[in-house]
């Protein structure tokens, strides 16, 4: 019971339904560090984000504070705000900073934290790589570990090592929702949008759609050229998410709504991409897609 509880809660999180997290959270009692680590992470998007979709009611445990204040003071920018532009030495200057701070802070018991935010920071640093290289022990919070290794090799244009990779995700769990997710990003990467579609029907079918597999879905499409299909599923994932206030990973509400922007670019639906523009300006002003879409367009006016 207690391992179906964690697994529920990680399908839910990764598939960027925070809302079941915390209902997941609030429903039962469980006590264990990753599932802690999961939840700490919707704790602070719901902070944020005040979704009215749910209520908080229950008063986290000693334990689920001390990992929340943990994960807002080193994760909380990572989850709440964009990335800045930095050079790599900057970067690795981080995250030696926040090794330091982490070995000083962290129980004993808990080091496996120190790797895993590291890592995050690494997936969103200049010098992906680094912070895997550091000489931290992997012992625990594994499998995402392995996933986020995975995206960072990918994100490198590693494909070799990013399949190495993937092929270590499977023999840790074949049937995990990370591995299903690897997969579908390794066909995206790779240029194969049809083989992505059906890896995304595939995860849907194993556990339920969101808004990260719908999003995921239009942008397969959008590399198929099938423009209308795109849009109209991303109208339909702007209602479930924003006008419906559904509570979910915020970096979904921006994909949607960027990928809506490109759309009305692409179909020529100038008044509505207005308005989905300013949709986004009041979630996320300093979003990464918004600050390149505004130079691209400042760039075309001084060229006109």
């Amino acid at each position: 019971m207690e391992q179906q509880i964690l697994l529920q809660a990680k399908i839910a999180f990764f598939l960027g339904n925070f809302n079941k997290v915390l209902e997941i959270w609030q429903q039962n009692d469980y006590d264990d560090d990753y599932y802690y680590f999961l939840v700490s992470r919707a704790l602070i998007a719901a902070r944020e984000l005040k979704p009215k979709t749910i209520r908080l009611t229950k008063k986290p445990s000693s334990k689920l504070l001390e990992i929340t204040d943990i994960v807002s003071r080193f994760m909380g920018p990572l989850i709440e705000q964009p990335k800045s532009d930095t050079t790599v030495d900057e970067d690795r200057k981080q995250i030696e900073e926040v090794l330091k701070k982490l070995k000083d802070i962290i129980p004993q018991q808990n080091q496996k934290m120190i790797q895993i935010i590291c890592a995050y920071m690494s997936v969103n640093s200049c010098e992906a790589q680094y912070a895997l290289q550091l000489d931290m022990a992997k012992d625990a919070f594994q499998q995402e570990l392995l996933f986020l290794q995975f995206m960072i090799y990918l994100r490198g244009r590693r494909f070799d090592l990013a399949e190495s990779t993937l092929l270590d995700l499977r023999r840790f769990d074949d049937e995990d929702i990370l591995t299903y997710l690897a997969q579908i990003y390794l066909n995206l990467y790779n240029g194969q949008p049809e083989q992505a579609y059906k890896s995304i029907q595939e995860t849907k079918d194993r556990f339920g759609d969101s808004s990260k597999l719908m999003n995921l879905m239009i942008t397969c499409l959008i590399h198929q050229n099938k423009f209308e299909e795109a849009f109209e599923l991303g109208q339909k994932v702007k209602t479930l998410i924003i006008d419906n206030e559904q509570f979910s990973d915020r970096q979904e509400i921006e994909v949607c709504l960027s990928n809506l922007i490109i759309l009305c670019e692409l179909l020529n639906k100038q008044q509505q991409k207005e308005e989905y523009i300013q949709v986004l300006e009041q979630i996320n002003k300093s979003c990464h897609f918004l600050k390149r879409y505004q130079e691209k367009v400042k760039k075309i006016e001084q060229l006109s």
